[in-house]
C-alpha cells in the first residue's frame, strides 16, 4: 500500500531528465521567461514603485503613530529613537539595492497602469496585479492599523 502512494505521489509531480553537462548552462538560462512568463529574477524588477512605496508608507505610519500615542513619555523617547533608527536602516537598505538593481537592470520596471492590467506571474501561477499588491502591501497595512489600535487603548487609558 506504501508503494502505491508513492507511485501516486510521483505521477501527481513528474519529474524531468537531469540535462547532460554541456546543456546545464543554456536550461539555467532558459527559465520560465520562454514560456511567455513575465517572471523577472532581478530586485525590484517585477513590481512598479507604487508597490514598494505602499510598504514604506505603511511603516512609516506605524512609526508615526508609536511617536504620537508613546512619544510623551520622557521614558520612552530614547526607545522610540533607537526603533527609529533600526527601522531607517532596515528600510533603506531595500531601497538602496532597489535603485542599484534598476540603474544596472536590462529591463524597465513596469509602470503601474500596465501592471494593473497585466496581472503578476508568481511561482504557483498568475495572479491579478491588484491581489499580488494586497499580499505584498497586507503586513505593513496591518501592523500599521494594529499600532494605531494599540496606541489608541494606550492613550485612552492612560
Amino acid at each position: 500500500m506504501a508503494k502505491q502512494a508513492v507511485i501516486a505521489e510521483e505521477d501527481a509531480y513528474p519529474t524531468s531528465p537531469a540535462p547532460a553537462a554541456g546543456q546545464a548552462g543554456s536550461q539555467q538560462k532558459s527559465g520560465a521567461a520562454d514560456v511567455g512568463s513575465t517572471y523577472r529574477s532581478g530586485f525590484g524588477e517585477e513590481l512598479p514603485a507604487a508597490v514598494y512605496q505602499s510598504i514604506l508608507l505603511g511603516f512609516a505610519c506605524m512609526l508615526a503613530v508609536a511617536w504620537l500615542a508613546f512619544g510623551g513619555a520622557t521614558s520612552t523617547d530614547l526607545d522610540l529613537g533607537v526603533v527609529t533608527v533600526l527601522c531607517l536602516i532596515f528600510l533603506m537598505l531595500p531601497v538602496l539595492m532597489h535603485r542599484l538593481a534598476a540603474a544596472r537592470a536590462e529591463t524597465r520596471q513596469p509602470d503601474l497602469k500596465g501592471f494593473l492590467s497585466a496581472g503578476f506571474e508568481t511561482a504557483t501561477g498568475r495572479l491579478p496585479a491588484r491581489e499580488a499588491w494586497l499580499q505584498v502591501a497586507l503586513i505593513p497595512v496591518a501592523l500599521a492599523i494594529a499600532a494605531a489600535l494599540i496606541g489608541g487603548v494606550y492613550t485612552w487609558l492612560g
